[in-house]
């Protein structure tokens, strides 16, 4: 498991505004996680750990919770912070399970300087997300779609895009038009 995935987390067991406040205190972040069909666990998690981490999460980033006994595939659902200060005062994660497939809306990352672009066509965007379908841990944070080869007039469908071993679309059209150059 890629260790930038992995989370130390203590569970807990006191609860409330005044509890939250001496986990802060401490340089920890009180959390929850729910789903599965599983009573919501509360953990507390390191800030330094959280903080170094969170700058590399998005909505598709899969994380592992780890105790040391147990792991909890997961992904951030919310987290309340305060900007100005830079302190989280509180995340929630939604628990999924690792064995199941699940479907999921993963941005479409444009790379390369396209030909037609550079004779004078105009590119035009019309997805900007694709849903796949995968295991969690195979989730790809997005998909890249290099422009260098597309030529004016030429454009990019959904079922032109290379998705990573694991990943099949989930699309009901695969002849949907990506990106068009007029």
């Amino acid at each position: 498991m890629e260790n930038s995935r992995v989370l130390s987390c203590e569970y807990r067991s006191s609860f409330g505004s005044s509890n939250a406040r001496r986990i802060r205190a401490k340089c920890e972040i009180p959390a929850v996680v729910y789903g599965q069909g599983n009573d919501v666990s509360h953990l507390k998690i390191k800030s330094s750990e959280f903080n170094k981490k969170f700058a590399k999460f998005t909505d598709n980033t899969v994380l592992i919770l780890n105790d040391g006994k147990l792991e909890k595939c997961v992904f951030v659902k919310d987290v309340a912070e305060n900007i100005a200060s830079k302190l989280i005062y509180h995340i929630d994660f939604y628990e999924v399970d690792r064995r199941v497939e699940l479907e999921r809306y993963v941005p479409i990352k444009l790379t390369g300087a396209s030909v037609g672009v550079k004779e004078g066509g105009i590119l035009t965007v019309l997805k900007e997300q694709v849903k796949v379908r995968s295991l969690p841990l195979d989730l790809p944070e997005f998909i890249e779609l290099d422009l260098t080869p597309v030529n004016k007039g030429d454009s990019v469908l959904l079922k032109d895009l290379v998705l990573p071993s694991n990943v099949r679309l989930a699309e009901n059209d695969e002849n949907l038009e990506v990106v068009i150059i007029k």
